[in-house]
């Protein structure tokens, strides 16, 4: 809604001074909000970049397209959009305007040589479908015999922590026998951080 209705301020200065045609129109005001609703709606449907769901359905159905659950009202728009401004003949110049409108001015970059019939093409896509509308868009405009090389690089800015944890088990065996009169002294320094878990395991033998 773009205007705030108020019928009272509608009125002369000497019937403002009544408050039962004040308290009538007061009354009506959330009717004609509705009315005004109504009609901004049907204003902004007539626009693909300002439509609503039920807007962007009725620019699917001229242009025969069946969304899928997947998409989501934007990628429905992208799509709408696309396809929408489609104008003959195929030129380059047609072309990279189609491009700007699915990827936007600074979103796209293109490489190699229309002399050696192949094109290379770095998007910037996120949204559901997009991708199918650029291959379409490809297909229906380029020659058979152009080569286009397409890579999608999605950027991502991660932010927050990442915390790993740790520990330390510390495991001695002793084994008891009369076969061996061996004197053994271990000698050194453990460092550890986190958990320390000591286990000891002793085996007896009958050799004794």
């Amino acid at each position: 809604m773009i205007r705030e209705v108020g019928l009272t301020s509608y009125l002369p200065p000497f019937m403002a001074e009544y408050k039962e045609i004040n308290a009538a129109l007061t009354a009506e005001d959330p009717e004609f909000r509705l009315l005004w609703n109504a009609a901004d709606r049907v204003l902004q449907n007539e626009f693909i970049e300002t439509a609503d769901e039920y807007g962007i359905g009725r620019f699917e159905k001229l242009l025969g397209i069946l969304p899928s659950i997947e998409d989501t009202t934007e990628s429905r728009r992208s799509r709408v959009r696309t396809r929408w401004f489609t104008e003959l003949p195929y030129t380059w110049r047609m072309f990279l305007h189609k491009l700007t409108a699915l990827c936007g001015e600074n979103d796209f970059l293109i490489t190699g040589q229309l002399d050696d019939y192949r094109v290379g093409l770095e998007v910037h896509l996120e949204l559901y479908g997009e991708i199918g509308e650029l291959e379409l868009l490809i297909e229906k405009m380029f020659p058979c015999n152009m080569v286009a090389d397409i890579r999608n690089n999605i950027l991502i800015e991660a932010q927050g922590e990442a915390r790993t944890g740790g520990g330390l088990c510390l495991i001695r065996q002793f084994f008891i026998t009369n076969d061996s009169k061996d004197k053994v002294t271990v000698r050194g320094t453990a460092l550890h951080g986190g958990s320390f878990i000591n286990s000891v395991k002793i085996s007896v033998t009958g050799d004794i």
